[in-house]
């Protein structure tokens, strides 16, 4: 399983009414078993981040430890403290030896420190942050969104949440969009969301709803909606 769904499977269990090991028929009712059931049972799938029979210490990452040349992978923003045991859902991965910055886009990693694309943060022995552990760190011009860092004069910030009504939902997902050709001489939130029109729900990763729009005290624009993730 990948592990943004893993991430949110946990947080629906830690959050939710019950707990793994406890009677489901004490906190819901027969209705939602079914669905609690299956809840459980991706948790499972996931593991839990305990003992795994053997006696043997588990890593730090997954049950893991990352050898040198390798670091451990989180879901993006999350840093190994969003599952149940925190990092017990990382996974080692290579650290790359070279990376393509032709085309960077800074990223805001869990050491609290930007780097000019994801690549080069894994090079570092880092996984890939949320804006909040480089607080105070943006690269001059740009602004943080999610993961990331979008360029002040060119972009606005686009969140699109999950629109799934289901016991758990994936993470929103941040991403830096172009501010469009008609609102680039005058920008404003009128005239972004007349240009964002919802998509067709077939469209990955676009909004379906009608975006809410704010402006921060530096002139930059966030735009958020519901959409589809999966």
């Amino acid at each position: 399983m990948d592990l943004p769904t893993c991430m949110a499977v946990r947080r629906a269990v830690r959050h939710g009414a019950v707990q793994p090991g406890t009677s489901a028929t004490t906190s819901v009712g027969l209705g939602a078993f079914g669905a609690l059931a299956a809840l459980l049972a991706l948790f499972a799938a996931c593991g839990d981040g305990g003992d795994d029979g053997t006696g043997a210490a588990r890593g730090p990452c997954g049950g893991a430890f990352c050898a040198a040349d390798q670091y451990c992978n989180y879901p993006p923003g999350d840093c190994g403290e969003g599952g149940v045991v925190p990092g017990n859902y990382g996974v080692c991965q290579e650290r790359p030896t070279s990376c393509d910055t032709a085309t960077p886009r800074e990223v805001c990693a869990c050491d609290g420190r930007p780097y000019a694309n994801a690549c080069e943060a894994a090079r570092a022995g880092v996984s890939v942050g949320n804006g909040e552990e480089c607080a105070g760190a943006a690269p001059p011009g740009t602004f943080a969104c999610g993961s990331y860092f979008c360029r002040s004069d060119s972009e606005y910030c686009q969140t699109i949440e999950d629109q799934h009504d289901e016991l758990f939902r994936l993470p929103p997902q941040s991403s830096c969009k172009a501010v469009a050709v008609a609102c680039a001489s005058e920008p404003s939130c009128t005239c972004l969301i007349d240009v964002v029109k919802p998509a067709g729900s077939s469209d990955k990763r676009e909004c379906t709803t009608a975006p809410t729009c704010t402006q921060d005290a530096s002139g930059n624009f966030a735009l958020r909606c519901a959409g589809n993730l999966y």
